[in-house]
């Protein structure tokens, strides 16, 4: 499993020192040859204004390009599965079933609409899904409030919006996070299935079991996400004992 939190990849550019245009070409080489990559893009806050929405709409132009990106320089020979993530769902709806109620299908769709299009057209995408996710848990985030006067902090100069929301995680309260264990068991499967190559696994052997396993545990979650191509979405490959998870 590889991590990585933007620093590199966002703040080298062609100007940068030697070393910095080394780490990036490494950690860009290390991170487009994986079995699953996932694309986080936050949700905007409740009542957003039109720079709310600008920067919802640069969210989605920037993991593009990473994303566009990261298909194009793909060496290995397989295809890779993608995750797309709407994260902090939390902050728009009260509960699971708010949510659940609000983000149809074609609501998630239209979400990542142009991420959906790049995934749908890429021969080198083996499976894709849109999974929502929060890991504070409904109820639990307050947003940080922004301090004024001669004591507050500059705005970035990098971020043509301004400062993004921060959420703090409610004081006295243990984060209850929803929907993270289909994203993790959904990585995990369908990574197995990329390094194991095309095709249905053999039960009879390890991976094959190991899948099955996954399959069940997924299922047993009552995962929240909406295929976009491939493995559960139905067709193409499938892992043993698979069935669609909506």
């Amino acid at each position: 499993m590889r991590e990585v939190i933007g620093q590199v990849l966002t703040h080298t550019l062609p100007d940068s020192a030697a070393d910095q245009q080394a780490r990036y070409a490494q950690s860009l080489r290390n991170l487009v040859n994986t079995n699953v990559l996932w694309v986080v893009v936050p949700c905007p806050p409740p009542t957003p204004g039109a720079r709310d929405r600008r920067r919802y709409a640069n969210d989605l132009r920037i993991t593009l390009a990473y994303l566009r990106e990261a298909l194009r320089l793909r060496s290995l020979e397989g295809p890779v599965a993608v995750a797309l993530v709407l994260s902090k769902i939390d902050v728009l709806f009260k509960d699971a079933e708010e949510a659940r109620t609000s983000l149809t299908d074609e609501v998630l769709r239209t979400s990542f609409g142009p991420l959906v299009h790049l995934i749908e057209q890429s021969p080198r995408v083996s499976d894709a899904v849109a999974i929502p996710v929060t890991a504070f848990g409904f109820g639990n985030a307050v947003l940080r409030e922004e301090e004024e006067g001669e004591g507050a902090p500059p705005e970035p100069a990098d971020e043509p919006f301004g400062a993004e929301p921060v959420w703090l995680l409610r004081e006295g309260v243990s984060a209850q996070p929803y929907n993270l264990d289909t994203l993790f068991i959904w990585t995990l499967l369908f990574g197995l299935l990329n390094q194991a190559g095309h095709g249905v696994l053999d039960e009879d052997t390890e991976p094959g079991r190991i899948c099955r396993t996954l399959c069940e545990d997924l299922n047993t979650v009552d995962p929240w996400l909406l295929p976009l191509t491939g493995g559960i979405a139905g067709g193409g490959r499938q892992a043993p004992g698979t069935r669609s998870a909506r």
